[in-house]
Formats: C-alpha cells, sequence, structure tokens
C-alpha cells in the first residue's frame, strides 16, 4: 500500500521501495527524508482512521480490523457481489 499524486499519478517518496525488508521498513525509522517520513505518517493516518493497522516491520502493510471474521475469496473483483 502507498500512495500517489493525484496530479500526475506518480508514487510519492516513501522510506523504501516496496518489500524492503531491512531496518528501513519499519514503522520508527527516521533515517528517511523528512518527505518520506511525513508521507509514511500520512498513510498511516488514512488507514488507521478506516480501522486499519499497520506492522510494525513493514510501513507499508496494514492489516482490517477483525479480519479473522472474512473468508479468503480467490475470484476476479468484478465478481464480487
Amino acid at each position: 500500500m502507498t500512495l500517489h499524486d493525484l496530479r500526475d499519478g506518480r508514487l510519492v517518496e516513501m522510506p523504501t521501495e516496496f518489500d524492503d525488508f531491512s531496518e528501513k521498513a519499519h514503522r520508527d525509522y527516521m533515517g528517511a527524508s523528512a518527505t518520506a517520513v511525513s508521507n509514511r505518517a500520512r498513510l498511516a493516518r488514512y488507514l488507521e482512521a478506516e480501522g486499519f493497522v499497520g506492522l510494525s516491520n513493514e510501513w507499508w502493510h496494514f492489516d482490517f480490523t477483525g479480519w479473522e471474521q472474512f473468508p479468503v475469496m480467490d475470484i476476479p473483483f468484478n465478481q464480487i457481489p
């Protein structure tokens, strides 16, 4: 999960690329640029406001509260009722 700029569709700067498993991926890593740290915090605010919870060691990984109550579905999005 990440953010993109609605004006031009480009991804905004984040602390790492997707699926980086170094210390830079942790939510509390402060060695990234101020812009990347701010964008990471903004993503977290947006998702947490909707009931998602972030994993501590992956800034891009969020689970929905109560996810265990929903079945795993392997169908195309356009077939979801």
